[in-house]
C-alpha cells in the first residue's frame, strides 16, 4: 500500500518539522549563548510568526494521519504530544537529564509504529526497526550536546556531557553504536532480514565511530561539534536504507 504509506512518512514529516520550529523558539536563549546561527536566534524570524508556523504544521501532520486510519491518526498525535512536551512548560523535557534523550529517540520509534500501523502491518520487522532508531538516537544526542555545552552550562542544564563528562560521552555513544551492529546481526540471522542489513548496517556505525572517535581530543571545540551534526544525520539515513534494504527479499 504505497499510498498509505506516503501520506504517512508525510504526516510524521510535518510533525517533525513543526517539532523542530517550536524547538529553536524554546532554545531561544540557549542558541543565543551558543552563536548558534539560526534565523530565530539571528532574529531574521519573529518568535510568533515560528509558533504559528509549527501550529499549523502539528495540525495538518495530525490531519493527514487521520485520512489514513484511526491507528495512524493516534501515533500522529503522540507525536505532537511528545513534541510539544519536549519543548515547552511544564514538562520541558528537553531540560530533564535523560529525558531529554528518551523523548528525541521515542520520536524517532513513534515514526516507525506510524509506517506500520498505516499499512496494517506491526511486524516485528518494524518493531525492530524502531527500535535500531531509538538506540541510534540514544547514542547521536549526547553527541549533538556536545556542541550546545557552553549555553547549557550557563543555564545550568543537566545533559550527559555536563553531568559524566564529554570522553564518558563518547564512549557511551560508541558502545550504544556496537550493540546496533550486534543487533543487526541478529536481525539477519532471527527475524528474517537478508544480508544487506548486516552489512550495511554495520558500515554506517562504523562511520559513525570513525565520525566521533575524533572528539576524544576534540569535544571542547564548538564548531567542529557542530559540523558532525550533518555527518551523523546523513549517517541516520544510510541506516534507514540498510534496514530498508535489508527487508526487501
Amino acid at each position: 500500500p504505497i499510498l498509505p504509506a506516503m501520506m504517512a512518512t508525510g504526516a510524521g514529516l510535518l510533525i517533525a518539522l513543526a517539532v523542530y520550529i517550536s524547538n529553536d523558539v524554546a532554545d531561544l536563549e540557549t542558541d543565543i549563548a551558543n552563536l548558534v546561527t539560526r534565523p530565530i536566534a539571528q532574529g531574521k524570524v519573529l518568535e510568533k510568526d515560528a509558533l504559528t508556523l509549527s501550529a499549523m504544521l502539528y495540525l495538518a501532520g495530525a490531519i493527514l494521519g487521520s485520512l489514513v486510519n484511526l491507528a495512524t491518526l493516534f501515533f500522529c498525535i503522540l507525536g505532537v504530544a511528545l513534541g510539544v512536551a519536549y519543548s515547552f512548560s511544564p514538562t520541558r523535557l528537553k531540560r530533564r537529564f535523560l529525558l531529554k534523550q528518551v523523548a528525541v529517540a521515542s520520536g524517532g520509534l513513534i515514526a516507525s509504529l506510524t509506517g506500520g500501523v498505516a499499512v496494517n502491518r506491526l511486524s516485528s520487522s518494524v518493531m525492530f526497526a524502531g527500535f535500531i532508531f531509538f538506540t541510534y538516537a540514544m547514542a547521536a544526542v549526547p553527541i549533538v550536546d556536545l556542541g550546545d555545552i557552553l549555553g547549557d552550562r550557563k543555564e545550568g542544564r543537566k545533559t550527559l556531557p555536563l553531568v559524566l563528562g564529554p570522553r564518558y560521552t563518547v564512549r557511551l555513544a560508541i558502545s550504544i553504536i556496537i550493540a546496533i551492529i550486534i543487533a543487526g546481526i541478529f536481525g539477519y540471522l532471527q527475524l528474517g532480514f537478508n544480508v544487506a542489513l548486516p552489512i550495511l548496517g554495520s558500515m554506517a556505525c562504523f562511520l559513525f565511530i570513525y565520525t566521533i572517535y575524533p572528539l576524544f581530543n576534540r569535544w571542547s571545540d564548538q564548531a567542529y561539534c557542530r559540523k558532525l551534526v550533518n555527518k551523523i544525520t546523513l549517517l541516520h539515513f544510510f541506516l534507514q536504507l540498510a534496514i530498508a534494504l535489508g527487508s526487501i527479499f
